[in-house]
């Protein structure tokens, strides 16, 4: 009967082991293993992909307001969209096929309708948005596209200002959860008895895995809450 408990708990703490190696490896592999990755390690080439976020770095709300200013000095919404296009390269991931449209003819808010947005950010999909309600005509459209890169500033502004204030949930995180593995590590070098319940025993290597399951999901809660406050 003994023997048969002890293989139960060795069984349950692997799937918790196991489990806990998932939670650790799925947010790693999501980061960095991507198809991009693969194919550039097959090709022999160097690895610069970047997400568009980290390609919006030169703010749509700077892009929409240079169409604004070449609208102001009398160019065409479409025109202007085209020639802002061609001298912000970092935005040519969403920029360039909807220039392409305009450039064969296409009016810039059917350019837009023709333009999958699957990987458009909220600031893009929102200067997109503007730009299409802009291309109808009549007055005010400097003033439209000023007012949306306005919007996006004080988004960006208040998201900011949300990242301060997690910081110290943050922080906390990252130090409750590394408190008890040094403690563990502490408990298994200076004390024998604790070191062979732990590491040879199957109640003890089940109480390890326990603890880092519930260590990693306790950490992976509270990132994302804090990622939800924000």
């Amino acid at each position: 009967m003994s023997q048969f408990i002890d293989a139960v708990l060795v069984v349950f703490g692997a799937g918790c082991c196991g489990v806990a190696m998932w939670l650790v490896t799925n947010s790693a592999l999501s980061k960095w293993w991507t198809r991009q990755w693969v194919l550039s390690r097959l090709s022999e080439t160097p690895y610069h992909a970047t997400s568009p976020k980290q390609q919006e770095q030169i703010s749509v709300a700077d892009f929409l307001d240079a169409i604004a200013r070449e609208v102001h000095s009398g160019y065409s919404l479409t025109l202007a969209f085209v020639n802002t296009a061609e001298r912000y390269s970092s935005h040519t991931w969403w920029t360039e096929p909807i220039a392409v449209r305009c450039i064969r003819g296409h009016s810039l808010a059917a350019a837009i309708a023709d333009t999958s947005p699957q990987n458009w950010t909220a600031d893009v999909a929102l200067a997109a948005r503007t730009l299409s309600v802009a291309s109808n005509g009549g007055y005010g459209i400097v003033n439209t596209l000023e007012r949306s890169a306005s919007i996006m500033r004080e988004r960006e502004h208040v998201a900011h200002e949300r990242d301060a204030q997690t910081a110290q949930i943050r922080l906390s995180t990252e130090v409750l959860s590394w408190i008890p593995l040094v403690v563990f590590a502490w408990v298994v070098t200076q004390q024998s008895h604790a070191r062979t319940f732990l590491l040879s025993s199957p109640l003890g290597l089940l109480c390890i895995a326990l603890g880092l399951l519930f260590n990693i999901a306790g950490r992976k809660w509270i990132t994302r809450i804090a990622r939800n406050s924000t």
